[in-house]
């Protein structure tokens, strides 16, 4: 099995980050997916917060962040509105928390533990710059299949409790991520729904 590395995104990654957000977000709004534009400004703003996942000179996973305020992080918000539609405009230096806006693996690569080594990257990124965790809205692939019977807080506490698996959600628990609340009007995507859960973690909280 080839090596696995994480390494800070460069601009030569773009074409191929470009490519990749098709690939893995194929139900998706168009209008939702990063284009080579954007993944430019995310360099330009915060170069330490971009992060792919190489197989050799592949692009097999990426991650997005930029740094945010906790009010901002908290309260309701939609996604391209908290990215300022993908662009990271709203990045603050100063911001207390680490938003984490996007990440995903190629299907060819899934189970292959790649979105672990990709958070492990954020969590050290929060370590260094001695900031208070990561805040993310965390889109809930499995909901879909059981919206016309469970209600949403039911499934999500279901998930928390183990009594089901979702195949975004768990992962995200067994990360040591916590859900503080539910985002409704997150992501336009004709799949999965509009909703989220508004994830946290914190260093100083949960390990691993």
């Amino acid at each position: 099995m080839s090596q696995i590395v994480i390494v800070n995104t460069r601009p030569e990654h773009i074409p191929a980050l470009v490519l990749h957000q098709q690939t893995c977000f194929p139900t998706l709004d168009p209008g939702s997916w990063m284009r080579a534009e954007h993944f430019a400004a995310h360099l330009d703003r915060f170069p330490a917060g971009q992060h792919v996942a190489l197989d050799g000179e592949r692009v097999v996973g990426q991650s997005s962040t930029f740094r945010v305020s906790g009010q901002r992080a908290m309260d309701q918000h939609g996604f391209l509105e908290i990215t300022h539609d993908l662009t990271f405009a709203g990045h603050d230096l100063c911001g207390e928390w680490l938003y984490g806006a996007d990440m995903s693996v190629h299907p060819d690569y899934r189970g292959r533990r790649i979105s672990k080594m990709l958070y492990d990257a954020r969590k050290d990124l929060v370590r260094n710059l001695q900031i208070d965790g990561i805040v993310a809205g965390g889109q809930l692939a499995d909901y879909f299949t059981v919206r016309a019977t469970v209600r949403l807080e039911d499934y999500i506490a279901r998930v928390v409790a183990g009594d089901l698996v979702d195949a975004t959600l768990t992962p995200q628990l067994r990360s040591g991520f916590g859900v503080r609340g539910i985002l409704w009007r997150y992501l336009d995507d004709s799949e999965h729904g509009e909703e989220a859960t508004l994830l946290v973690w914190q260093p100083d909280k949960v390990t691993g």
